[in-house]
């Protein structure tokens, strides 16, 4: 599945099959991405001419440094969303919604699902930095992942005692194996053990092994065992759907897999980009199957009235 490799080098240029379909589905996305579409609230749109979509109309100004294209050429829908998506961690929760949104509506229709149907996220299911964080503390936490975990993470010593079988407190979601165990290294300071859920070097049976019971080897020495279990987990989307599909078919529809997120309270999405200036939301390899766990893993346990789940982009 995408997102597996240690490191993808494909552009993403959606495809038949992609989130966006095929370049025949370009007007429907066009229609969706209006004048207020993919861009910070500060930037609002100047004039009233609908008739096509330029950068200048749909990008943060502290994206536009990135474009490549001449400042009055039009620009196709998908690039805007490719577009969107750098940098998108620093944006307003608002932009954030209307980016996942579009990609998420998109994925959903590619797949046969009734557009009335289809999950719209708010402001209310993203983590906001609290008003009057210094920018200088703003743009630290967004380097530091140790740091900015602090944030969407509402007790500490909770994710330190966790003893949630199967369903990780925290799940960051990032791009590639190699990517996966960066982030693992900017975690050590916490000194937690970490589930990986990225393919490389690891089975997926491994992988329901160790989320089905206690830290292995939290208990030397002759000592009971730990209860406590792997609070934090790192991996691609790929491995992460078949973990969470794991297991379902014997169940039936309603089943658990393997990965569960009823007790899981942070979903993040690391925003990480690639040499080619993709992110885990963009890359083709990664971003279908990102679409599809959200429907299948998050947007469930969105719809629970007393949901304390949370995203939020690093």
């Amino acid at each position: 599945m995408g997102g597996d490799d240690l490191a993808s080098e494909d552009e993403y240029i959606y495809g038949s099959g992609g989130p966006l379909g095929s370049d025949s589905d370009n007007d429907s996305v066009s229609s969706e991405i209006d004048g207020n579409q993919l861009k910070s609230s500060s930037n609002k749109r100047k004039g009233n001419n609908t008739d096509k979509l330029t950068s200048d109309e749909i990008v943060p100004s502290s994206k536009k440094r990135r474009k490549k294209k001449k400042d009055d050429a039009p620009v196709s829908s998908k690039s805007l969303l490719i577009l969107a998506g750098r940098g998108i961690a620093l944006d307003s929760s608002e932009s954030q919604v209307k980016f996942i949104n579009t990609l998420y509506s998109h994925s959903m229709k590619m797949s046969g699902n009734n557009e009335a149907d289809t999950f719209s996220f708010t402001p209310e299911h993203f983590y906001t930095t609290p008003p009057g964080t210094d920018e200088k503390v703003k743009q630290f936490q967004h380097k530091n992942l140790d740091a900015f975990l602090k944030g969407p993470v509402t007790s500490m010593k909770r994710l330190k005692n966790w003893k949630h079988e199967c369903s990780p407190m925290v799940i960051i979601v990032t791009l590639s194996a190699r990517r996966s165990v960066e982030l693992m290294k900017g975690l050590a300071s916490l000194k937690l053990p970490i589930a990986k859920l990225f393919a490389k070097h690891f089975s997926v049976e491994e992988q329901v092994e160790l989320l089905n019971g206690p830290v292995k080897g939290s208990g030397g020495g002759g000592k009971k065992r730990s209860e406590r279990c792997y609070s934090i987990a790192v991996g691609t989307p790929g491995r992460l759907l078949t973990l969470l599909q794991h297991g379902r078919n014997e169940q039936g529809s309603d089943g658990l897999g393997a990965l569960r997120l009823n007790h899981t309270e942070v979903v993040i999405f690391d925003t990480h980009e690639d040499s080619k200036g993709f992110n885990v939301c963009t890359l083709k390899d990664t971003s279908s199957d990102l679409m599809h766990f959200m429907k299948e893993g998050v947007v469930p346990q969105l719809e629970r009235k007393k949901s304390n789940l949370t995203i939020s982009m690093f």
